[in-house]
């Protein structure tokens, strides 16, 4: 069927070379196989024609009777396209709040005016909305429950040690990751085993007792700010106008890695389909802007 469309192609178009810029196939490509569809045929349907291959007597009586049924499959294969390029539904995004300020937000937006039959339920939360549906996604660092999902990794989140100048100056000096181990943590979650990294090197595994655990970044920044204790702060939340001080600068918490979640599915909807490939597009774009 394939050298049966490339052989209507050129009597149509008149030449082959100009058949071969319609279907952007190289000249020798379309050469050999209709060279190999005579073959098969044992019938010559085109012959040359000064520099151009035009069609024989027996080709001109095949395109003839080939011609409606190709129009005829080209009409199908367009409706079929149509079809699939029309994206309708609705998708249900489970992310926390910084996520969607921070990476999403214009995506999310973009995504909606492109396609205007779509609708997205966003549920902005740092706890977790397991997928329950094929057009449910989830946005998150914690891929304990989730191992029968397809998780897609969205960005690393680099971190670091911080804490005010005042709460510094209540603790005195801090030289040692011993030193870090008492303090009053504030924390996004219930972690209190905490790999802490020179460079490459895992260094230690320190112990911390969190004061304050609250699950949202910018509430741990704040609290961070205000003196109440020292936390692990993503560096991309951290500005100059911050009132927080780096601790032990040589070391790094591990980068956290965020994934974008749903459920295995052989056969997902288009609209999903097409919003996951836009997040992780327009986050890597995000990230690698900041």
């Amino acid at each position: 069927m394939d050298d049966l469309y490339l052989f209507c192609c050129v009597v149509e178009e008149g030449s082959l070379l100009a058949a071969s810029r319609k279907l952007q196939l190289p000249v020798s490509t379309m050469s050999r196989r209709l060279s190999a569809l005579e073959s098969r045929l044992n019938t010559r349907l085109l012959e040359k024609q000064g520099r151009e291959l035009v069609a024989t007597a027996s080709g001109l009586e095949a395109f003839e009777r080939l011609r409606s049924g190709m129009e005829s499959v080209e009409s199908g294969f367009g409706q079929l396209l149509s079809q699939s390029q029309h994206v309708t539904g609705s998708i249900k995004l489970a992310l926390p709040h910084n996520f969607y300020r921070g990476f999403v937000a214009d995506v999310i937006e973009e995504f909606l005016s492109r396609y205007p039959e779509v609708s997205i339920d966003l549920v902005l939360s740092q706890e977790q909305v397991i997928p329950q549906s094929d057009r449910d996604l989830l946005m998150t660092f914690d891929l304990s429950e989730m191992q029968d999902m397809i998780a897609r990794p969205l960005f690393e989140a680099k971190h670091a040690f911080f804490a005010s100048p005042e709460y510094l100056n209540s603790v005195g000096r801090i030289d040692s990751l011993d030193d870090l181990m008492p303090l009053n943590w504030i924390s996004v979650d219930h972690v209190v085993d905490l790999p802490v990294y020179e460079g490459e090197q895992l260094i230690e595994i320190i112990h911390i007792k969190p004061r304050l655990v609250v699950n949202d970044i910018m509430s741990v920044c704040r609290a961070v700010e205000n003196g109440l204790g020292i936390a692990s702060l993503p560096l991309r939340h951290v500005h100059q106008e911050m009132n927080v001080v780096r601790v032990l600068p040589q070391y790094h918490r591990s980068a956290r890695q965020a994934y974008l979640v749903y459920k295995q599915r052989r056969y997902q909807p288009k609209a999903l389909t097409l919003l996951i490939d836009a997040l992780l597009e327009g986050v890597k774009k995000m990230v690698h802007l900041k």
